[in-house]
């Protein structure tokens, strides 16, 4: 056989471990401690609806591409009215290549609008490519993701993210249809974004982790639902200070392949 795939495997997974080992080492590197006027906290809902499949229904020869539909919406009582209200939505859709049954990368737009009482939406929109391993153990299965986003708002500088995520899914032996799910997602801002409230400075931007369960209802569809809490850092150059909130969230999330 021809060594010029695994040649290309070799280096993707060399590129992977660079991504998911050495980015995440410079976040915590910069993680500056809460100060005055110490963390806002709030509640929230989010949920979520994620399509994902080969192509293969469509010609044989696309069996290794693969298709990625989300959409989310969001809610937070962080408002005047302290009420549970919509704040936020996400659609986001991707094309992918497996390289192996166990990475894929990937290609994606992300559209994400944002709005509150006070304020009309702000659409944000962010182009990216993102690369996926898979590791099947005897515990369950660890997925392990990393994304780096290029994110634009109409007339503002472009904003340089990274996103990285390990997530584990383990089935109980008593209900395989049944398991839990741990997950953790850092995101680490590249640039500083002055004139763009909702990016903010450069360095730690947020963290995302999730503890709960799943349940599986066919080989193509699971739903994951449980406890997130979103740390957001919202320190901004007018403030004197660091500014932190943390979002304590209900989190739904339905996944579907084809």
């Amino acid at each position: 056989m021809n060594g010029k795939p695994h040649r290309l495997v070799f280096c993707l997974t060399r590129l992977l471990s660079l991504l998911l080992f050495a980015l995440p080492l410079r976040v915590f590197a910069v993680l500056p401690a809460p100060v005055a006027p110490g963390i806002t906290e709030a509640m929230g809902l989010w949920t979520q609806v994620v399509r994902e499949g080969d192509l293969s229904h469509i010609d044989d020869s696309l069996t290794h591409v693969r298709l990625w539909m989300e959409g989310q919406s969001r809610f937070s009582d962080a408002n005047q009215t302290h009420n549970l209200n919509w704040y936020q939505g996400l659609l986001r859709t991707a094309l992918g290549y497996a390289i192996t049954d166990r990475l894929t990368v990937w290609a994606g737009y992300t559209y994400l609008p944002t709005g509150n009482s006070n304020r009309k939406i702000i659409g944000e929109q962010a182009a990216w490519p993102a690369i996926r391993y898979l590791v099947q153990t005897s515990m369950g299965t660890l997925m392990l993701q990393e994304m780096l986003e290029l994110r634009f708002v109409k007339g503002d500088t472009p904003g340089v993210r990274t996103r990285t995520m390990a997530k584990f899914l383990h089935s109980f032996e008593f209900e395989p249809s049944l398991g839990f799910v741990l997950w953790d997602e850092v995101f680490f801002n590249a640039n500083n974004v002055v004139n763009n409230p909702l990016y903010g400075l450069s360095g730690f931007n947020q963290n995302r982790a999730f503890a709960g369960l799943s349940w599986t209802f066919n080989e193509n569809t699971r739903l994951e639902f449980g406890y997130m809490n979103l740390m957001l850092n919202k320190s901004r150059p007018n403030l004197s200070y660091s500014a932190y909130g943390s979002l304590n969230t209900l989190s739904l999330s339905l996944f579907m392949g084809w």
